[in-house]
């Protein structure tokens, strides 16, 4: 699924007009029977509230249709039917000669009528703004809005919720609270902040008629993963395959009171198929979490530069602390790489990996091989010297341009985490406050590096392994209030067996991502 931000919808629609000679009245067409999709047409009387651009043109379009359908219609607009530009205006012009109950609403006027229309609607259409929302709304369209959230159940927004700033996801002070949001041929920016959330609803994609070849050129590389994804990337297994085909993963993590972060990361990287995991950890943890890794093979920081030679993949920091000797076990499994010239060696970096590379960062570039780093928002902060709210507001962008920087795969957890390149960016669907326990990161590192490991591309191995992570916990939360990382790992074997055998329900997070 694509994502696109309101700058680049314009240029759409605009070069669909120019360069393919589809006249706007067609789109604004295909928008309103896109909506009538996902309207229950055994209700009987409609209120259809309708802006002043074209977003209210496809409020209009759609109320020619379902009061052809025989259904009571009611619209409420910013500006006369007749005094509408353009597309817009053909469908003001049906309005007036249909017949069709029509009010033009004005600070002048009282809202009396309108808010008895809301009280006895059965389904209200927010068409009052689109994507091109970019400054507060006047404080009489913010009481319209406000009006119309007190029936926030029976709103479906057309596109975006009116007042939502489609690139932002910030409200204009106010937004409309829809139920449901039918937003047309991709989904935009702005519906991945975690503010926007509660003004979405459920989130559907339309087509309106935009070809897909124009689409392919001019859209960004910005997806949303789907399950599609997740069975592309995870291979069916050789039958005649053995340890040796499905990666050497090397783990180094754990230290005196961070014990768990270790197990955790190793053990997920057995679970989700590596052929040998091997932790290095600190002296005093590693003899403490021997016992409890029977599948694991143990090595001592002294001998970590051969357990780094022979490894596909290595992920590097969960629970090794914040030191100077992390820092070393960094420095020498860099310089080992470099030594040996292990250009194919994936390196994951997470928590203390990436704590100790604050204000080092530059590190990062001359690193021969691929590497991944997962950062939550606080220790993206730190990697960029920014403040946990910057990041917040901006987190594909600031994404982006360290990716882009250093030359790295950066996994920004977090609600929707985004995946980059510094040029492709990937958002996942997958996951809930459900999973908000210490220790998940530590298991998704591990997943992502035995992906890595097994010969699917780093970029492949941080979608999946993001996906699959967050996918398994929505499976989990659906039984209980709350998931530990522990389940995570306990259900990927299963879980990912029923997704190579296409036989998985991998549900389609798409339809509930936003709720």
């Amino acid at each position: 699924m694509r994502i696109a931000d309101s700058a680049t919808m314009r240029l759409l629609d605009e070069r669909c007009q120019t360069d393919y000679g589809i006249p706007g009245i067609l789109l604004m067409e295909g928008a309103a029977r896109a909506l009538l999709k996902h309207l229950n047409l055994e209700k009987t009387y409609f209120v259809v509230v309708c802006g002043p651009g074209n977003n209210g043109g496809d409020g209009l379009a759609l109320a020619r249709l379902l009061k052809a359908l025989g259904k009571e219609v009611d619209v409420f607009s910013l500006r006369p039917p007749l005094s509408y530009p353009r597309e817009a205006g053909v469908y003001g012009e049906i309005l007036v000669k249909a017949g069709i109950s029509h009010q033009v609403l004005s600070p002048e006027e009282s809202l009396w009528s309108f808010s008895e229309a809301l009280k006895d609607a059965d389904v209200l259409v927010d068409a009052l703004w689109g994507t091109g929302l970019t400054r507060p709304l006047p404080d009489f369209v913010q009481k319209i809005i406000r009006l119309m959230n007190d029936f926030s159940p029976k709103i479906i927004a057309v596109d975006v919720p009116s007042g939502l700033q489609a690139d932002t996801g910030k409200p204009l002070p106010e937004a409309v609270h829809a139920a449901k949001t039918v937003t047309f041929e991709c989904l935009k920016t702005g519906f991945f902040q975690e503010e926007a959330q509660r003004y979405l609803g459920q989130v559907v994609v339309e087509p309106i008629g935009i070809p897909a070849s124009l689409k392919e050129e001019v859209l960004p590389p910005y997806w949303v993963t789907e399950p599609e994804d997740l069975q592309r990337i995870i291979p069916l297994r050789d039958r005649s395959g053995y340890k040796n085909c499905y990666g050497h993963c090397l783990v180094v993590a754990g230290s005196p009171g961070y014990t768990g972060a270790a197990l955790l990361c190793a053990e997920a990287a057995v679970a989700a198929g590596s052929g040998l995991v091997t932790l290095c950890a600190h002296e005093e943890a590693l003899d403490l979490l021997v016992p409890r890794l029977t599948e694991v093979m143990s090595l001592y920081p002294e001998n970590l530069e051969q357990g780094t030679k022979k490894a596909d993949v290595i992920a590097l920091g969960p629970g090794l602390g914040n030191s100077p000797a992390t820092f070393n076990l960094l420095l020498q499994v860099l310089k080992t790489l470099l030594e040996e010239g292990k250009t194919g060696t994936t390196l994951v970096l997470d928590a203390d990996g990436l704590n100790v590379l604050q204000g080092r960062t530059d590190l990062l570039k001359d690193i021969i091989c691929p590497v991944i780093i997962t950062p939550h928002p606080g220790e993206m902060a730190r990697l960029t010297g920014k403040t946990r709210a910057e990041i917040h507001d901006d987190r594909v962008g600031i994404a982006r341009a360290f990716a882009r920087e250093h030359g790295v795969i950066v996994v920004l957890k977090g609600h929707r985490t985004v995946i980059t390149d510094g040029i492709r960016v990937q958002i996942n669907p997958t996951g809930s406050s459900a999973m908000a326990q210490g220790g998940m990161g530590d298991a998704l590192t591990g997943i992502i590096a035995s992906f890595a490991g097994q010969g699917i591309s780093p970029w492949d191995a941080a979608v999946a392994g993001v996906y699959l992570h967050g996918h398994i916990g929505d499976l989990l939360a659906k039984e209980r209030y709350s998931v530990k990382p522990s389940e995570i790992i306990a259900a990927l074997p299963k879980v990912m067996g029923q997704v190579v055998r296409r036989g998985d329900p991998v549900e389609n997070s798409l339809g509930n991502m936003i709720r």
